[in-house]
């Protein structure tokens, strides 16, 4: 599954307005005058002189927590991750309590291949925020990644809980809890996030694994059925599929399953491809070229 990240919010940025109010220096009118002429250019879409002109913000001023944010947020965009994270760093480092800040760096620390600090970060939000239900799924998925599958599943329950109509919590809480070998909860939460999202091939093809696993043959089928219906590209949808006909004594469709799941690798993995080739023949397809 890709690991799909939150959007990056400022909304609670306000927060912080008070470190810079009131200060009366030439410092600091200068850099509030540069951070309002920076946010003016990123409406205007002028990002690379959104960014020089906050950074001129915060070399008038360090302590500007909107102005690195803004920085770190754009860096983002411009997927210059080392520089978000550095921005995001700077404003947490001023703004030690705000959610908003540290699940920001969290998802910039992940985007930088920075997974142990971006855990961090995001439970450092979690314990600010402890009802931020995207950050709680997000935090999970990092934690099944590194295989803390228990840990995961706490996080994952939490955001389910918080938002139980959300169909990619429920998926991302099934995978989780798949991964723990525990099957049937992980159907039920497959089913949920299906029942939201009915359209969304994924979800069809991780209950799928669920009933492979599980060797319930005729519901696996189902599923992949659907998983190839809405996605067709889906090549391991396709080969599962095969699979699951050939164990079904279907040798036709089997055969039919492989064919198009090797349409769609197209060679990019010739050893595995050959196996299936070598599959196809077993069954009564046509014979596998040599090696």
């Amino acid at each position: 599954m890709k690991l799909q990240l939150p959007p990056v919010r400022i909304a609670v940025l306000t927060l912080v307005v008070a470190l810079l109010m009131g200060a009366g220096t030439a410092a600091a009118d200068k850099a509030e005058d540069l951070y309002g002429q920076g946010m003016t250019l990123k409406s205007q879409g002028k990002i690379d002189q959104a960014i020089a002109t906050f950074e001129k913000a915060v070399a008038a001023r360090d302590d500007h927590v909107m102005a690195w944010a803004q920085l770190g947020t754009l860096y983002k965009h411009q997927k210059q991750y080392a520089k978000a994270v550095h921005a995001y760093e700077k404003a947490t480092s001023y703004s030690k309590n705000s959610a908003v800040l540290w699940a920001n760096l969290g998802y910039a620390y992940y985007r930088a291949g920075r997974a142990d600090d971006a855990e961090q970060a995001l439970i450092k939000s979690c314990r600010i925020n402890p009802k931020d239900a995207e950050v709680h799924s997000f935090l999970g998925v990092i934690k099944r990644k590194k295989g803390d599958n228990k840990g995961a599943i706490e996080n994952l329950k939490w955001a389910v809980k918080l938002k139980p109509n959300d169909p990619e919590f429920n998926n991302n809480l099934g995978v989780a809890l798949r991964a723990d070998g525990q099957s049937d909860a992980a159907a039920e939460s497959f089913k949920k996030a299906i029942a939201l999202e009915p359209s969304n091939a994924g979800y069809h093809f991780n209950l799928a694994v669920v009933y492979r696993r599980g060797e319930k043959v005729d519901e696996a089928i189902a599923e992949y059925l659907q998983a190839t219906a809405l996605a067709p590209n889906k090549a391991p949808a396709w080969y599962d599929l095969g699979v699951m006909y050939r164990l079904n004594h279907d040798n036709d469709k089997a055969i039919d399953a492989f064919q198009k799941y090797l349409a769609l690798t197209k060679g990019k993995n010739p050893k595995a491809d050959q196996q299936v080739r070598e599959q196809i023949e077993a069954l009564g397809g046509p014979k596998a070229p040599k090696k």
